[in-house]
């Protein structure tokens, strides 16, 4: 959905790519990039009549619950009937290596089924999950996204974006908005850069402290 409204707006997007170098375009001007071409999601299926109940339409947000599990999930969209809901966590993977096969099911998983009975009473059926998905994504070490300016010798010319640690997804309106925003005019009032900049970790190589009790967002 978001990848469509960009190239729909102009934005060109390269899949599997491997950055190898930045280099500084004296001809034409501008920043060249050189590239190389280059934990299992859970479904759940929604009972008759409950359909509209987890759509963006019925207003049903995406959400985080950070807790004992960690649970997360989004609107129905990408499989009609069927709501993502999973726990944020797996074993570290190499990219290289990745086979594409979900990975074990959680132990959790018991603990999964009774936060969504506890939530959504008997309108999801938590059986079992309609569909597993492998999903791969980069963290940081204290699973922060980092949104900054590259520096250097680069300065403001290149905006870097990434380590978005499993809920990027979630927050691709603001952090397109923060891109384009620094991209265009170098500074953005989205929020407050200081806690996704990339000196962080040179302060504290595990990066922003934080102390969640448990407690729950939602994303409207």
């Amino acid at each position: 959905m978001f990848q469509t409204l960009a190239i729909k707006h102009g934005a060109v997007l390269k899949d599997n790519m491997k950055v190898e170098e930045i280099e500084r375009e004296d001809v034409k001007g501008g920043i060249l990039v050189c590239t190389e071409n280059g934990e299992s999601v859970f479904y759940w299926t929604i009972k008759d009549g409950h359909d509209g109940d987890f759509t963006i339409g019925g207003g049903f947000p995406s959400f985080a619950s950070y807790g004992d599990p960690y649970v997360y999930g989004t609107t129905s969209l990408e499989f009609p009937g069927l709501i993502k809901i999973s726990v944020h966590g797996a074993q570290y993977c190499d990219p290289e290596r990745r086979t594409w096969a979900p990975g074990p099911v959680p132990t959790v998983l018991d603990s999964l089924k009774e936060w969504i009975r506890g939530r959504f009473g008997d309108r999801v059926d938590t059986t079992t999950p309609a569909m597993i998905q492998s999903c791969l994504y980069s963290m940081t070490p204290d699973e922060d996204f980092v949104i900054d300016f590259l520096g250097g010798e680069w300065g403001k010319e290149v905006v870097v974006a990434g380590g978005f640690s499993g809920h990027g997804f979630k927050m691709a309106l603001a952090v397109g908005r923060m891109l384009a925003d620094l991209s265009v005019s170098g500074e953005t009032k989205v929020v407050e850069l200081k806690h996704f900049e990339l000196g962080r970790f040179e302060r504290n190589p595990k990066g922003n402290t934080k102390d969640f009790g448990e407690f729950s967002i939602l994303i409207l």
